[in-house]
């Protein structure tokens, strides 16, 4: 009655994926969190740097999971890797 069963669909590749955006906001909450916990202790500068620095390291940390998931699904899937053609000179 007027409902119809959801297809089955493949999801893409991006789908399970963080993506830039989140990696970037996890990077900041950590810097935040960081330099708002340990900036009154051991100083401000040392504070803001580590965090800034740790949030960088937290942001590396998530592109490369995302770079094994995506290499883990294609994989699965049985994708050839993008193809990367060289310059011309």
């Amino acid at each position: 009655m007027g409902v119809e069963e959801q297809e089955d669909k493949e999801r893409s590749i991006e789908e399970h994926l963080l993506g830039f955006r989140s990696r970037l906001l996890m990077g900041a909450i950590f810097a935040a969190l960081y330099i708002s916990t340990f900036g009154p202790r051991t100083g401000w500068v040392p504070g803001v740097l580590s965090g800034v620095l740790g949030g960088a390291v937290v942001f590396l940390l998530l592109k490369e999971v995302d770079e094994r998931r995506r290499r883990k699904l294609r994989a699965q899937k049985n994708v050839p890797p993008p193809v990367r053609r060289k310059h011309r000179k």
